[in-house]
């Protein structure tokens, strides 16, 4: 695989992947089985451009978001028909222009949600979190996020306000940075909201200027020195709802400048059940980024040392009462 974009799992476990990269949906059977792409490149019946987002609707049907041709492509792998949604190009032109999707999420009631990139001021980005459905075709902003920009990305060490959305159910952070969430039904309702108890990871080399690896340009170590520390760091970089409706935060800080997209490799994560109880925390393998999980095993992406793109699934040990 070449950029894989997003990755559902059926509930048979049965993977789809949305490549981004080579521009197909691919599948992969419950026991690792290559089964190959099931898309091909174009805009016509069952073909893809710019596949970023990936569910299962059902065991046999699959739902794209294909942002480039402004439209979703439902599949049903059972008779091999292909059927397509438009989606509103209004809704999609403002994550197209920025040139780099940072968040999206697609639910089976054909609900997308994406961060979209505001106005820079004094290098704080005004952004927002909008959801779109074809049965709701107006721009719904969830939230406001103010996020210290950076190089073109995000400085994860201040804290503001995040976002993670399952099948079922989203859940936002306290904006202030405090170590609480919020988690809403698909209505908007309320459903719980509750704290947990954590220090702020201290701040890396890299987040604080100092980082001596050649791949950090000179003027980015002088601007983050001069930028200086935040008053109190981020306790979590990335929140994602998996297909239990469990939730998992991330600890670990993507370093400045990179791609935060898929988390941080290798991260630590605390997972909670979606009432709130804390189940315990994990940190994932080296090279690892956390993709989906169900039960005990976790389907990760993980990165080679050419940069080559593979999805793992993984056997969690460690964590008791996952359910």
């Amino acid at each position: 695989m070449v950029r894989p974009a997003g990755v559902a799992v059926s509930p048979d476990g049965t993977v789809a992947v949305a490549d981004w990269g080579l521009a197909e949906v691919i599948v992969i059977g419950p026991d690792g089985e290559w089964r190959g792409a099931v898309t091909a490149r174009g805009e016509g019946p069952g073909e893809v451009r710019a596949p970023v987002a990936v569910t299962w609707v059902d065991a046999d049907n699959l739902l794209i978001l294909d942002v480039s041709a402004f439209r979703m492509v439902a599949l049903d792998l059972a008779s091999r028909s292909a059927g397509v949604t438009p989606v509103d190009p209004a809704f999609l032109s403002p994550v197209l222009a920025a040139g780099q999707v940072r968040f999206v999420a697609l639910q089976p009631d054909r609900t997308v949600w994406l961060e979209f990139p505001g106005p820079i001021v004094d290098g704080w980005e005004e952004r927002s979190f909008v959801r779109w459905s074809p049965d709701s075709p107006v721009n719904d902003t969830v939230m406001w996020s103010r996020a210290r920009g950076f190089a073109g990305a995000t400085l994860a060490a201040w804290p503001r306000p995040l976002l993670g959305v399952g099948a079922e159910t989203w859940v936002v952070s306290d904006p202030d940075g405090s170590y609480e969430l919020e988690v809403f039904g698909r209505d908007g309702t309320s459903l719980v909201r509750f704290c947990h108890t954590a220090d702020a990871l201290p701040l890396s080399p890299a987040e604080r200027g100092e980082d001596t690896d050649a791949g950090m340009p000179d003027a980015w170590r002088d601007a983050l020195r001069a930028l200086g520390k935040p008053p109190n760091p981020a306790i979590i970089s990335r929140i994602v709802v998996d297909l239990d409706g469990r939730i998992w935060t991330q600890r670990d800080r993507p370093p400045p400048g990179a791609f935060d997209g898929h988390g941080a490799p290798g991260a630590m994560y605390d997972v909670f059940l979606p009432s709130g109880r804390f189940l315990g925390s994990i940190r994932l393998p080296d090279e690892h980024r956390l993709m989906e999980a169900r039960g005990r095993r976790v389907w990760t992406l993980h990165t080679g040392i050419l940069g080559e793109s593979s999805i793992v699934a993984l056997e969690i040990d460690g964590l008791q009462d996952m359910r």
